[in-house]
């Protein structure tokens, strides 16, 4: 299915409530696979961000504010009710951030739950941006030649569970294109109201918890989004997971079901989660 020209799933929709699953990059909706083993509880709505997976057309480039009104769109024409609970991961999670500030209308009473999206990025055309790009393109690099055998035997070694499905998305995106559009996606402007993240969170008023994997995501940058996204929502918290790597959503699928369905419920996270404060 589409909603404009982006790829969706639409899972249990039978279901009550929704809930709006937002992959990293160079990822796609199959990110999500095993994580929506353990929600069928809700209704589902699983797309493809731009220039991923199935939403690679040059018509609908990638860009936050872009994608976050596609997000909404699809939304309001497809969620129960107009309405959706927003989930994220990395680049899903800041961009779930855009869409929540810009379009308070389309989130679910449950609110967002986003993990690994607490980092400061470099202002734009620096080349601080550029360099960070080129990192992330050594993730497309890796996909697109690293021999099968050797991937997979470091996807074994640090725990994340890439199916032959998904990693065949993520050989879909040119490495060094996708990476540098992220990097100037993400890239922080103190000074422009549009790419100041510290000012986007702080705008979101929607209660979010916000989730870092220790192994690699940063307790100090979790706990300063975490404090940014609570002065537009005093229910907003901040947790940690240990020995979790920045994308445990493919590494321990069913405690971060756990950590949503509890989240969104309002119930007690499960005693993994670790809140700093």
């Amino acid at each position: 299915m589409s909603s404009s020209e982006i790829y969706f799933k639409s899972l249990n929709p039978l279901a009550p409530r929704t809930l709006l699953l937002l992959h990293g990059a160079f990822s796609s909706h199959r990110e999500w696979d095993l994580v929506s083993a353990h929600l069928s509880a809700y209704h589902l709505l699983v797309p493809d961000l731009p220039a991923h997976g199935r939403s690679t057309s040059s018509s609908i480039p990638f860009t936050i504010p872009d994608t976050a009104a596609l997000l909404a769109d699809l939304v309001i024409k497809h969620a129960k009710n107009g309405k959706a609970d927003f989930i994220g991961m990395s680049l899903g999670g800041y961009t779930a951030i855009y869409a929540a500030q810009k379009y308070p209308h389309v989130i679910g009473t449950g609110g967002l739950f986003l993990t690994g999206c607490g980092k400061p990025w470099s202002r734009p055309g620096s080349f601080m941006t550029w360099a960070s790009g080129l990192v992330l393109s050594l993730t497309g690099w890796m996909l697109h030649y690293l021999p099968k055998s050797l991937f997979r035997w470091v996807c074994k070694k640090t725990g994340v569970q890439i199916s032959d499905e998904l990693l065949a998305d993520m050989k879909v995106a040119s490495p060094y294109r996708l990476g540098q559009t992220v990097a100037r996606a993400v890239a922080e402007d103190p000074a422009n109201p549009e790419r100041n993240w510290r000012g986007l969170s702080e705008r979101v008023t929607a209660r979010t918890c916000v989730v870092a994997g220790l192994l690699d995501d940063g307790e100090k940058d979790c706990l300063e989004r975490g404090k940014q996204l609570r002065k537009g929502n005093p229910e907003s918290m901040a947790f940690k997971v240990e020995g979790k790597r920045h994308a445990w959503d493919l590494q321990d699928p069913e405690l971060f079901a756990r950590g949503v369905k509890a989240w969104l419920e309002r119930e007690e996270l499960p005693e993994e989660f670790i809140r700093l404060w």
